[in-house]
């Protein structure tokens, strides 16, 4: 306990203000430093003290038991001053109003300042064990109960390794498959792409041969009807015009011959056209379906490969989580054990300090939470009743001199 110089009051060691009138105690003395100590940043210097506001009480006031003075100490208690009057206490109620917001505050940004603190803590300790266990391993430091965890720590290794390898080898594989399945691809395109070319060919010579059958055979049509005219108007001729008449049925007769020749020409040259053609579009059909099989194959075979690599990875992941769990519990179990070695000694001082630093801000963070009981909520009601009806009083007035 700390005694107030003004009022003789004794207040807890972590407070920077007296609890009874308020005044300043000087810094304070239950080691809120070591936090600085240890990341080497002293960020709690002017910090270290409650809000002066957030502890000061009325004179004559109850206080709780972080602030009461052991027992068999004797301390002068403060004399009662004289009641205050009603005007007082009403202006002493609207006064507390900002009293406890700034209390709430101040106890909030010192709260948050304080749990980012511990936060802090709690990360460099458990960087500290990691290097503590990482010490053990690197020194080999024996002890019964660690043969388990270094035994469990080994395999972890071991399985990551062989997690890595196979990921190694999967890639490899992978590329391979690639370029294998991609040469497939490409010679299975070319394929389809001669094959659909010369069926788009003989398609077109198949075209050329049907257009030039249709003309010859209305070609043949016409000389068939303009030779049956001459034969029926030499009929009813005679003399020079039935010679004339003969003559052009004898050329009319030379013509259909050979139209009829070529016609039987074009014919079996379509019949083999056809032929060649569907056996063209059916090669070529076959090309793309070879193209699409060998598209589909490679897409499986990514999509298994992906999946592949990424069992792999999960297994490597895995067995690292594993190990490195298994190494925060060989630092730890080392940090309770406490095997005696050299190399060990600071890891443990540094744990230490950390633990007690963690244990300090806890007790800070609990001591604010129990400070904020303490607030007076029936002075608090009565001065925003007051202010409240205050405000309400002047804007009436206002409103009665201004209308």
């Amino acid at each position: 306990m700390r005694t107030c110089k003004h009022c003789a009051h004794g207040s807890a060691d972590h407070l920077s203000y007296c609890s009874a009138c308020g005044h300043w105690l000087g810094a304070p003395t239950s080691g809120m430093m070591a936090f600085g100590a240890v990341i080497g940043v002293d960020r709690m210097r002017g910090t270290a003290a409650f809000s002066r506001t957030l502890v000061a009480t009325s004179r004559g006031a109850i206080t709780g038991a972080s602030t009461m003075p052991p027992r068999g100490t004797t301390t002068q208690r403060p004399v009662a001053g004289p009641p205050k009057t009603g005007l007082r206490w009403a202006g002493d109620a609207i006064a507390y109003i900002y009293v406890y917001l700034r209390d709430k505050l101040d106890a909030g940004a010192r709260r948050r300042r304080l749990t980012e603190e511990r936060a802090g803590a709690e990360a460099l300790l458990s960087s500290a064990v990691n290097d503590l266990a990482a010490t053990v391993l690197r020194e080999g430091v024996q002890h019964p109960d660690f043969t388990g965890l270094l035994e469990a720590i080994g395999r972890s290794h071991a399985r990551r390794e062989a997690a890595a390898a196979d990921l190694d080898a999967a890639d490899m594989l992978q590329q391979n498959e690639v370029i294998r399945l991609a040469a497939q691809v490409e010679a299975a395109e070319a394929e389809w792409t001669a094959s659909d070319r010369t069926s788009r060919e003989a398609d077109e010579i198949l075209r050329g041969a049907a257009t030039d059958r249709e003309s010859a055979g209305n070609r043949l049509g016409r000389v068939k009807d303009e030779r049956l005219r001459l034969t029926r108007e030499m009929e009813n001729e005679a003399g020079p015009r039935a010679a004339q008449l003969a003559h052009d049925a004898v050329g009319l007769a030379d013509e259909q011959r050979a139209l009829e020749e070529l016609t039987e020409k074009l014919d079996r040259q379509l019949v083999d056209l056809r032929d060649s053609s569907a056996a063209l579009r059916g090669a070529a059909a076959a090309a793309k379906a070879k193209l699409e099989q060998a598209t589909a194959a490679r897409r499986d075979a990514a999509s298994a490969m992906a999946a592949s690599i990424a069992g792999r990875q999960r297994d490597r992941v895995t067995a690292e989580k594993e190990a490195a769990d298994l190494t925060e519990q060989l630092g730890h179990t080392a940090a309770e054990i406490r095997p005696p070695h050299s190399s060990l000694l600071s890891a443990y001082q540094n744990i230490d300090r950390l633990t007690d630093t963690i244990a300090d801000r806890g007790a800070q963070i609990t001591a604010l939470e129990q400070m904020q009981a303490r607030y007076d909520h029936r002075k608090l009601l009565t001065g925003v009743g007051l202010l409240t009806s205050m405000l309400i009083a002047t804007a009436a007035a206002l409103w009665a001199v201004l209308r």
